[in-house]
């Protein structure tokens, strides 16, 4: 690192601004997430059955759950939306977009928080470390021309 000084400190400066551009493309991106349920419902469901998964994976539940006008909604979800598969019995956030109860689907948040975290998480590290090693590039160049002077 001695001899190309520069070189280390922008590879520091550049694992810095990557760690930015991963914090701000995580943050807006569960921006736009918030602003797309903001015309949505939320409702305790249960799941009522499950269903095979396609292929043998994991089984899809079906959830009922009631909308506010007292209409009884029945859906199965096709997704993954929790890290665990839910049981019969068990209480799922239900969200749908308000007018439209057919169209819901289990809230994701679980799943949805944790992504945020990790992203957010890998792009402090980055940052961390390119500030790190940045710092300590332009650090040990002075000290090598002190030395030589």
């Amino acid at each position: 690192m001695a001899e190309y000084p520069v070189r280390a400190t922008l590879a520091g400066v550049l694992l810095f601004v990557i760690g930015m551009a991963i914090a701000g493309s995580t943050l807006i991106t569960e921006w736009r997430d918030r602003e797309r349920r903001e015309g949505w419902a939320a409702a305790s469901g249960t799941v009522v059955d499950t269903l095979p998964g396609p292929d043998g994976g994991s089984p899809r539940p079906v959830v009922s759950f009631e909308t506010p006008e007292g209409e009884r909604i029945r859906f199965t979800s096709l997704t993954r939306s929790t890290w665990r598969a839910p049981k019969m019995g068990d209480a799922v956030p239900v969200i749908y977009p308000i007018g439209f109860p057919q169209e819901a689907r289990i809230d994701p948040r679980s799943i949805r928080w944790t992504r945020v975290a990790i992203a957010l998480a890998a792009a402090l590290v980055l940052m961390l470390l390119g500030g790190y090693v940045a710092w300590y590039a332009q650090r040990r160049d002075a000290r090598l021309r002190s030395a030589v002077e």
